[in-house]
């Protein structure tokens, strides 16, 4: 085998422990945010305001995230080019 063969498995096992260790821990933000939202709803004395920061936070790391992982996806693409 080649080095360039040998990069190539490297990047992919990578890119593949990234995908996973990536999905889980958004299962795992998914998870906490459901329970953020029975809380919230649950939570009748606080006032409408609490509702709505909230929401922005879940927008926010949600726009985080993907960006996140639209970064580290280009970075892969790139170095599978270099090993061509």
């Amino acid at each position: 085998m080649e080095q360039k063969d040998y990069m190539h498995q490297m990047i992919n096992f990578n890119q593949r422990l990234f995908d996973s260790a990536f999905e889980t821990t958004v299962k795992f933000q998914d998870q906490v945010e459901k329970l953020g939202n029975t809380l919230m709803d649950k939570a009748d004395w606080l006032p409408g305001e609490s509702r709505k920061i909230y929401d922005n936070c879940i927008e926010a790391y949600k726009s985080a995230r993907t960006n996140f992982k639209t970064y580290v996806d280009e970075g892969y693409q790139q170095s599978q080019k270099l090993f061509q």
